[in-house]
């Protein structure tokens, strides 16, 4: 589905006269869109028709009287709600169902440390989350006996919404982010056996850690990604069902609201075994420190919506891992192999060659230069055009350039370089 399509979504309330406005003002709360925050939600926005699709009145009221990422105690809720003692009963069974839907989360305290559980669970606490990660992804987990999923079925607009909370808060500020993402959205992990031993991970840079850590604790869910684009008619091949691993009180969250099922450490550490085999890459949430998660990914890239969001913005800092692979000089030939097999579509031919001479051009008020590695009569060859020169404030220039063609030395050596060629423009 092109980016027009999600754009132009026809979703049931997207034309709501009048709007409700409990529904509006609940968007607003939760949003991440900067525009949205401080210019206020519209029936066309994708945080009211998301909402609309399957949130009441009742549950809005709910939410709205908490504040956002902040866990509260029944009775928290209760006096916050101010329920009276005969509404309790009414009141527990409408979280319940907030929390089966995915607009609220909850944990048992989170009794954790670096080594693992250092107390029993205690009293659940309820939260309000983010929309992504959170309900907007929530929306689409529902796992009944028979492995389908109803809601999506039911209420294919919830996959839009996912799909439009993933892009619209980050468009514009991606290249603003610092490696590893600073706390937005998700975190490569790399495959350990990958890394070098002489260059040891960091624990929390390795799967095993957080298995470990998380043990007796573990489940897993279908894939709210492929599951939403699926529905959307914009997916792929892939099964849904069985990839994305809850750890901890999430664990127990996904179970209890029929959104995933218990696995053991061995089971879990099959899933990243066939995920590794078929070239998927692993993301754990990156939202609540660097000594918490609550879920380990296993993502195509054709399909995640976060590992996509850093592909359409061209910022690899949204997602990156904190090991990155780099090119061995003196034995790189420019095969290419490197972009073939690279899961996550970073690297491409004519992005950081190694380079052992540079030669500049002019042609037709353009400045080409000639990325040159090895052997000028067969190596392989990159065309970098300096579009524009753009003057930016702090005496900064901001350099435009388009990557022409990747060929052959010896095949470009026949081109007239000169002003009036036209074979550059192929």
């Amino acid at each position: 589905m092109s980016m027009k399509k999600y754009e132009e979504w026809n979703a049931n309330h997207k034309h709501d006269n009048p709007p409700r406005e409990k529904i509006v003002k609940l968007g607003r709360k939760i949003t991440d869109v900067a525009g949205h925050i401080f210019g206020g939600v519209k029936v066309e926005d994708p945080e009211y028709w998301g909402l609309a699709e399957i949130v009441s009145d009742e549950m809005a009221d709910i939410a709205l009287a908490m504040k956002k990422r902040t866990p509260y105690t029944f009775k928290e809720m209760c006096d916050l709600c101010k329920v009276s003692k005969d509404q309790e009963e009414h009141f527990q069974k409408t979280l319940d169902e907030m929390s089966y839907l995915g607009l609220l989360e909850y944990d048992y305290g989170y009794h954790y440390d670096h080594h693992g559980r250092t107390a029993p669970q205690s009293e659940r606490r309820y939260i309000l989350p983010m929309f992504v990660p959170g309900s907007a992804e929530l929306f689409n987990m529902e796992e009944l006996p028979d492995r389908s999923n109803p809601r999506l079925e039911d209420h294919p607009d919830v996959a839009a919404f996912f799909e439009r909370m993933t892009y619209i808060p980050l468009a514009g500020i991606t290249q603003m982010v610092p490696p590893g993402g600073a706390g937005v959205g998700m975190h490569v992990i790399p495959v350990e056996k990958a890394i070098s031993m002489k260059n040891e991970a960091i624990d929390i840079e390795k799967l095993s850690y957080w298995l470990e850590k998380y043990e007796g604790k573990i489940g897993v869910g279908r894939c709210s990604c492929r599951a939403s684009r699926k529905a959307i008619d914009d997916g792929c091949a892939d099964d849904d069902f069985g990839w994305c691993i809850g750890v901890g009180d999430f664990a127990d969250y996904c179970r209890e609201t029929g959104k995933g099922h218990d696995i053991t450490k061995e089971e879990a550490l099959a899933i990243l075994k066939r995920a590794e085999d078929n070239g998927f890459v692993h993301q754990i949430t990156n939202i609540d420190g660097e000594n918490k998660i609550f879920g380990i990914c296993n993502c195509n890239v054709e399909i995640c919506n976060a590992l996509r969001t850093s592909q359409l913005f061209n910022t690899p800092n949204m997602s990156r891992s904190a090991y990155v692979a780099h090119v061995e000089k003196d034995k790189c030939v420019a095969c290419g192999r490197c972009v073939e097999y690279c899961p996550a579509g970073a690297v491409r031919l004519g992005q950081k060659l190694c380079k052992k001479d540079v030669q500049k051009y002019n042609i037709q008020n353009k400045n080409y230069l000639m990325l040159l590695n090895g052997d000028q009569k067969n190596t392989i060859l990159t065309i970098v055009i300096i579009i524009e020169l753009i003057p930016m404030k702090q005496e900064l220039l901001l350099v435009k350039v388009l990557v022409l063609h990747t060929l052959l030395f010896k095949d470009i050596l026949k081109w007239p370089l000169k002003e009036d060629t036209k074979m550059l423009w192929l």
